[in-house]
């Protein structure tokens, strides 16, 4: 026998079965997944549910969480407020990313479609294979196609769940990228003469400073933070003998001391 699904949804009652669901989900649900769950026992339209949302994102302005629509839909999760509590508590199983996966993410992500081969002309170096294993395996990047060059490289794109990760509706809400800045030019003019008696203070006014410690370290003005090292390229020169000298290591040869 086919069930008549209910005709008296309250607002209120649609708005409190919307939040549960919302709560219980692991994962963002989009108006039509909602609808699909709740036209099971009940009767509501996709207007019902919308209004319901907004009704649910009013009562909850003034908590640390909120309903956000990301990519894929809608989810409950904590306002950013309040994310250096949340950081303590899952210290121990928050995902550690190296520099490398985070500029290479950046980079499909600000530049797609791009191939490995764009990456790698970008940062300079070649690109991990782990890297790319692992922003897959997060679903953070995927194949979209496949450039009509010679070798037919793959061409990378970012994915719904990138976005939905990064509290994202679209790729234009990204962040606007810092303005470009001008290369340190390290073509020094010098003056004619031994470059060790030269001084090279103001030839190049632009340092990038990298601290690795824990601690503050300040940097005042007048101090020396970084020195020019110049070694010489010695070349050695090979002389074919027939036999070789007598030397203070003795009979213990090449290694030895003798001792």
């Amino acid at each position: 026998m086919k069930r008549v699904p209910n005709t008296n949804m309250d607002n209120n009652k649609l708005k409190n079965i919307i939040e549960a669901i919302l709560l219980a989900s692991y994962e963002p649900l989009s108006v039509d997944k909602l609808f699909k769950i709740i036209t099971s026992k009940d009767k509501t339209s996709k207007s019902d549910i919308l209004s319901a949302i907004d009704n649910l994102q009013k009562d909850y302005e003034y908590k640390d969480i909120e309903i956000a629509k990301v990519a894929s839909g809608f989810r409950i999760h904590a306002k950013s407020e309040i994310g250096d509590y949340l950081n303590i508590m899952f210290a121990d199983r928050t995902p550690r990313y190296s520099r490398a996966l985070l500029e290479t993410l950046s980079i499909i992500a600000y530049r797609q479609p791009v191939t490995r081969g764009d990456i790698e002309a970008i940062r300079g170096v070649s690109v991990s294979t782990s890297i790319m294993r692992t922003l897959s395996e997060r679903n953070w990047i995927r194949i979209i196609g496949y450039r009509d060059v010679p070798g037919k490289p793959a061409m990378f794109a970012t994915t719904p769940e990138f976005l939905d990760y990064f509290n994202l509706q679209r790729l234009d809400e990204l962040p606007d990228l810092p303005e470009k800045k001008e290369p340190m030019d390290l073509n020094l003019e010098l003056d004619d003469g031994p470059l060790e008696d030269q001084d090279l203070s103001g030839k190049a006014n632009e340092i990038i400073l990298i601290n690795l410690s824990k601690k503050l370290f300040v940097v005042r003005p007048g101090d020396r933070i970084a020195q020019m090292v110049l070694c010489p390229i010695v070349k050695g020169k090979f002389k074919e003998v027939k036999e070789l000298p007598r030397t203070i290591r003795g009979k213990g040869g090449f290694g030895s001391t003798g001792k």
